[in-house]
């Protein structure tokens, strides 16, 4: 394998903002600039196990023309080339760090972008050399050797209908010091409620005497929401090559929302009198507190790689529910009579109901051990083997009150596993046919509750030439359902619109929502075929298409509505009184089978863009505000270079580092470039001011994918039709299945100003009714974000120096207000599919600041590192 990377004295790291980019004095990352040394026979620092190529990798200039400023916007950003449709987490990736194992996503969720080097995106198969099952691609996130930053970060959101406002806080402490370590994060986020009243919903009053009441101020269609977390990493080395890391994190969520208007029934003699109580909304209020705690150990024993990882975790949740008013006392005195009552008037004080209320403590711990060696030498290279054992125990404990009635649900489950897989070269990539290898897994569950579920698996990697690339594999493994599926406390939910696809009405029915202790344990077989195409570096140009087809027998399915086929086959689900549907119950059953088949195809094209030098005044200003500062601070700076500075643009400009004016030293790298600064990346250090000198700086960028479904249905029992879900049969809130899902994603960056458009589009589906079809018509969002890394403006940062480490972001969440249209076949909308019911919040503008803060002693320190001082 060839690698690339530039001499020290020209190493670049470019997403920092000016002031805010410490050197990476060892980095491998920016292949593209200076002089360049080409050793063969080694992997880049970080990279994964074997020898699948990624199928794309992010520079710290593609990130940075993400306009992302946390890990989770980066894995959105690349959402469309790491999605996959053949696993269980709803196509979420392996996420590795530099090329080992995590104990989880918050062990990197807080790094800021910056401190990546690059981020490799990879196929299911990789997973499985990490003892993870091959149903998920791989990401492999590369953080620079050495890293020193305090970021704070503010955020808001409103909609432009009103009634929604969202906020966010952030601050984050980062230091990474040639393999060490060390986060802290806080975060504060919340937003409010939104009820019916603040939208355009359609009355439908609730009935009571003597005048019905509208109901819209007492629903909610978005629930108010707090949340708190503190958490921290820290990474070591230990014993030797032995990395350690360990997190920690505290979370505090809190939630209300409002299900409708307290009412209740009085008997006059026979008549019911039907009340309801204004100014008293039916609350729910939810608290949910956690503890987690994880571990990850990496080391090396000759040629074999380990690792180990661990999670402990204790959650407590909370939920209360109000019911509304005892009307008992009322009810006694009408019998009685009493002359002073008027049961249409002030009926005096109230005494409430006891909540509805649910207590879920979940407890968790496990832990695992991976290794991955050589199994044997074949003529085409070592077959490689590896191997997993893991161990893990979950309680769930449950407590619910429901009209006065107390259960109590007790489950839980311990898990042993043991899994392994062996890769086989065939033939080398010198060979005729390019480089061949094969692949074989097994794996094997014991669960206390379940017995044992069995995992099987091969696969065939085919490249027959370095930038083309075949995979192709077969998965067939048993999945229980999980404790919360099982067991988790039944909740009444009152008041809900639902559509009744029998009679085509909008009815207001009692949800049911919980556990299911009958659940069996699915089976699935998937098989996946799948190429890549890069075209060339320059512009880069990537194919990329899949086909995936599943089958699973035994799925596990819940009821996201009310249809004649699912009533039909589970009747005691559906309750109704004089044929109106009354209360539905939600929790998940099992079908006989189900089948998908999709096509996923895309493309991926960037293309690098000149960046504009600065001025040689502004070079100048900044370097003097470097060296004042140091002063102040009482930094001393490296010795005086002989060179003279020499004028912007001229030859000497781009092979010289000359000292600042009035023969002070030039500033470490990461501060105030030297007159022939290239901008963050080159010599004049990581300032963040994007590429200069007909640099390539910038980026355009354009992403497409399209997921075509062609085949997705299911049988519910022996004896019933199949639910087809691409013609016919509703396969959640908005419909069937739609035959395309498309996903696009543009970009612009350079000099400093970005912008990022990025749009979302289904087709259209019908659902077929007992009464009539209901059109769900196609559906597009789409997304702009404008951003402006203020500290890469170099001119602008030499007059106006608090700007440095500073980005503005301006968002707007689906431009067009668009919402999805459902019409029935007169042509009207149901009340349940009314466009603010099924989309409340439509259209956001949102807007944000950070600021990265980098010590200037590090700066200072880690050009002492440096070769040549």
């Amino acid at each position: 394998m060839t690698r690339r990377f530039l001499l020290p004295a020209l190493l670049a790291t470019t997403a920092l903002p000016a002031f805010a980019q410490p050197m990476d004095t060892g980095s491998d990352s920016e292949a593209d600039e200076g002089q360049e040394i080409v050793v063969t026979g080694q992997k880049p620092r970080g990279s994964v196990v074997g020898d699948i190529p990624p199928e794309n990798v992010l520079n710290t200039r593609d990130i940075r023309a993400t306009g992302a400023t946390s890990i989770s916007e980066l894995l959105s950003a690349v959402a469309p080339q790491t999605g996959s449709a053949r696993g269980r987490g709803g196509g979420m990736p392996v996420l590795l760090l530099n090329g080992q194992r995590i104990s989880g996503f918050r062990e990197l969720r807080d790094l800021p972008p910056e401190a990546i080097e690059r981020m490799e995106i990879l196929p299911e198969e990789v997973a499985l050399k990490y003892g993870y099952s091959a149903d998920q691609r791989v990401v492999n996130i590369v953080l620079r050797r050495r890293f020193n930053s305090s970021s704070v970060e503010l955020r808001g959101k409103a909609a432009t209908d009103g009634g929604y406002v969202q906020g966010q806080a952030d601050a984050t402490r980062l230091i990474i010091d040639d393999g060490k370590r060390t986060t802290l994060n806080l975060q504060v986020s919340g937003n409010d409620g939104l009820t019916e009243a603040d939208r355009s919903i359609v009355l439908q009053p609730v009935a009571s005497q003597p005048d019905p009441i509208d109901p819209r101020p007492y629903r909610s269609l978005t629930g108010a929401n707090k949340n708190v977390r503190l958490s921290g990493t820290a990474n070591r080395q230990i014993l030797g090559d032995v990395s350690a890391t360990f997190n920690a994190e505290l979370q505090r969520t809190t939630g209300q929302s409002r299900f409708g208007v307290a009412t209740g029934v009085l008997d006059d003699n026979g008549t019911d009198i039907l009340r309801a109580f204004p100014g008293t909304p039916l609350d729910r209020t939810s608290v949910t507190e956690a503890a987690r705690m994880g571990f990850a150990l990496n080391g090396t024993k000759g040629k074999w790689r380990w690792s180990s990882t661990g999670n402990a975790e204790l959650s407590r949740s909370l939920s209360e529910s109000e019911r509304g008013f005892d009307l008992t006392g009322v009810q006694a005195r009408l019998d009685a009579n009493d002359p002073t009552l008027d049961p249409l008037g002030d009926l005096g004080p109230l005494q409430r109901l006891s909540d509805n209320r649910s207590v879920t403590i979940n407890r968790s711990l496990g832990a695992n051990l991976t290794a991955t060696g050589p199994l044997i030498d074949l003529p085409a290279g070592k077959a490689n083997v590896t191997l997993k054992i893991g161990a893990s125990s979950t309680d769930l404990e449950g407590r619910s009150r429901r009209n006065d009635l107390l259960s109590e649900t007790n489950l839980g489950r311990d898990i042993v596993e043991g899994s392994a897989s062996v890769d086989l070269p065939i033939t080398r990539g010198s060979s005729s046919i390019g480089r061949l290898t094969a692949n074989a897994n097994a794996g094997i569950k014991h669960l206390s509750d379940f017995g044992g579920v069995t995992s099987l698996g091969a696969g065939l990697n085919w490249s027959p030439t370095a930038r083309l690339s075949f995979v192709t594999s077969w998965t067939r493994e048993k999945g229980p359902p999980t404790l919360s599926q099982l067991g988790a406390p039944l909740v009444d939910t009152p008041g809900v619109p639902y559509f009744d696809f029998r009679t085509n009405q909008t009815v207001l029915v009692t949800t049911v929502t919980g556990g299911n202790p009958d659940l069996k344990a699915d089976t699935r077989n998937v098989l996946k075929i799948g190429g890549n195409w890069q075209f060339d570096d320059k512009p880069d140009l990537r194919l990329r298409a899949e086909y995936v087809r599943q089958v699973i027998d035994n799925p596990q399915a819940s009821f996201p509505v009310a249809s004649a086929a699912l009533e039909d086959a589970f009747p005691d689900r559906f309750e109704r009184q004089g044929g109106v549907l009354t209360r539905v119950f939600l929790q998940p059953v099992n079908f006989k089978q189900s089948r998908r088949e999709q096509l996923r195809i895309g493309f991926d094209f960037s293309k690098e863009l000149e960046s504009k030098p600065p001025s040689a005044q502004a070079i100048a200003a900044f370097r003097e505000q470097f060296r004042a500062r140091a002063q102040r601070d009482g930094i001393a700076l490296p010795g005086p270079q002989a060179a003279q500075t020499p004028a912007a643009g001229s030859p000497q400009s781009t092979t010289q580092s000359p000292p600042t004016a009035g023969g002070a030293p030039t500033p470490p790298q990461g501060e105030a470039p030297p007159a022939n600064a290239r901008g963050p990346g080159g010599p004049g250090g990581p300032g963040g001011f994007g590429r200069f000198g007909n640099r390539n700086g910038g980026r355009l960028t354009f992403s497409l994918t399209d997921t075509v479904t062609l085949v997705d249905e299911a049988t519910i029992r022996s004896g019933l039709p199949k639910l087809d879900y691409l013609d016919g049969e509703a396969s959640g809130a908005l419909g069937g299945r739609s035959r395309h899902e498309v996903e696009a994603q543009a970009g612009y960056f350079n000099n400093g100003m970005g912008a990022r458009v990025s749009a979302n589009w289904r087709s259209g589906t019908t659902v077929r009714g007992a009464n009539g079809d209901l059109d769900f018509s196609p559906y597009a969002t789409f997304d702009l974000r404008l951003f402006a890394n203020l500290g890469e403006r170099f001119d602008l940062v030499s007059k106006h120096p608090w700007l440095r480490g500073t980005s503005v972001r301006f968002e707007v969440t689906n431009i067009f207000n668009a919402r999805p249209k459902v019409r029935d076949s007169a042509g009207n909308t149901p009340f349940s599919y009314q466009p603010d019911l099924i989309e409340p919040i439509g259209r956001t503008v949102g807007i944000s600041i950070r600021k990265l803060f980098v010590p200037l002693r590090f700066f200072t320190q880690q050009r002492g590192q440096r070769p040549g001082g």
